[in-house]
């Protein structure tokens, strides 16, 4: 068959490269530049930040393997603790084993898109009907599987989101001009407010991925709660980082005379939410995965793109 992938995120290209891998003629359409979706790294300066999934764990057997397999050597651990905000040296999830890819987070979108064809700075507007098949630029397909955020799945199938389906998340990485030792006390990787009320959802200092920042710097990534994001969603990134800034240097205790450079960034779909629409009635040959069916986390995509893709094989 004829099959298209909508989204070269990563469910979507683990369930384009077993189809591929099962004969049949797979092409993945990709509006952006980069692959991997939400697992997003940027050049920052002379650094390399993650400014997407920050970190994934491996708990599945099975997709374990195929990670490992994949990424051989680019596999590491993350050794330093995560420390819940507030709770006084509280480990989050203490013992839990955390990766993450040498090179880049995005390099696990570069490796699964080996030997499987990606049109990339194709942004698809609509599906339409050709018969018993899907027309997609033109180009006919026996089958589509969508594996981009639902409300925009949705709005290619002329169907109606009646509730948010996805929480917003404002990013921020930020520099500073001294070694991370003289940054910050402490081995922390990460701090966390699991509560959801601290504007702070997520603050981590990237020093610790081995060879990502350069000599003398320090580089933080804060990642805003559903409800702050929200709120600053619409506003200049100018406002919002600042106040982000100003926020990370108290819980860190960084010095404000040692900035460096700044960059802010929106993800508009980046945590499906509980209690979203649960996508239903797809018209014939429209197949779905990704947190369009479940959580947002890797793993949980991957078994998406995973299990989407055996649903076609049969």
């Amino acid at each position: 068959m004829r099959i298209a992938v909508l989204g070269a995120g990563i469910s979507g290209l683990v369930c384009a490269r077993a189809l591929a891998q099962g004969g049949h003629h797979v092409t993945v359409w990709e509006k952006s530049r980069s692959l991997g979706g939400r697992c997003a790294t940027r050049k920052f300066g002379d650094h390399v930040v993650d400014h997407g999934v920050q970190y994934f764990t491996l708990r599945d057997p099975g997709v374990r393997e195929e990670v490992q397999r994949l990424c051989g050597s680019r596999l590491k651990t993350l050794p330093n603790p995560i420390l819940v905000a507030g709770q006084d040296g509280e480990i989050h999830r203490n013992g839990e084993e955390r990766f993450y890819l040498a090179d880049g987070n995005n390099r696990l979108g570069a490796l699964l898109a080996e030997g499987v064809l990606v049109k990339k700075e194709t942004e698809i507007k609509k599906l339409e009907k050709a018969g018993k098949k899907w027309r997609i630029q033109g180009e006919e397909y026996d089958r589509v599987v969508c594996s981009t955020p639902w409300p925009q799945t949705a709005a290619l199938l002329g169907k109606k989101v009646s509730v948010p389906s996805y929480d917003p998340c404002l990013t921020v990485l930020l520099e500073y001009l001294v070694p991370r030792e003289e940054a910050t006390a402490g081995s922390a990787y990460a701090r966390i407010d699991p509560s959801g009320r601290d504007p702070l959802a997520w603050t981590a200092c990237e020093n610790v991925k081995v060879g990502r920042i350069a000599a003398g710097s320090t580089v933080y990534v804060i990642q805003a709660s559903p409800d702050y994001s929200r709120e600053h969603l619409e506003q200049s990134p100018e406002y919002w980082a600042s106040d982000l800034q100003v926020l990370l240097e108290k819980l860190w205790h960084l010095d404000p005379e040692k900035r460096g450079s700044v960059f802010a960034h929106r993800w508009r779909y980046a945590r499906s939410r509980p209690d979203r629409d649960v996508p239903k009635d797809l018209p014939a040959g429209i197949h779905l995965c990704g947190d369009s069916l479940g959580e947002s986390r890797l793993e949980s995509v991957w078994l998406s793109g995973r299990e989407a893709a055996r649903g076609i094989l049969g």
